[in-house]
């Protein structure tokens, strides 16, 4: 089985995330209020220090009105 090793200059998920955010025009906070979590959630999110579940990628996805493949840059 081959390994694979992350590149840093990989996008990451929480970029792709705050990437969607932003061409929507919506911050943190109306995002977390649409999505009923809290702002610094959304924030670990976004700067990859937490990782959402399949469940929250489904919701952005909806919030978002992209693809979970878009969110994670497939």
């Amino acid at each position: 089985m081959e390994e694979f090793i992350l590149d840093r200059n990989t996008i990451f998920l929480g970029d792709n995330l705050r990437e969607c955010r932003k061409q929507r025009n919506l911050s943190e906070r109306e995002v977390s209020k649409m999505l009923h979590v809290d702002i610094t959630t959304i924030s670990k999110y976004e700067h990859n220090t937490r990782t959402p579940d399949i469940y929250m990628m489904m919701r952005f996805a909806d919030v978002y009105g992209v693809s979970l493949d878009t969110l994670v840059g497939r």
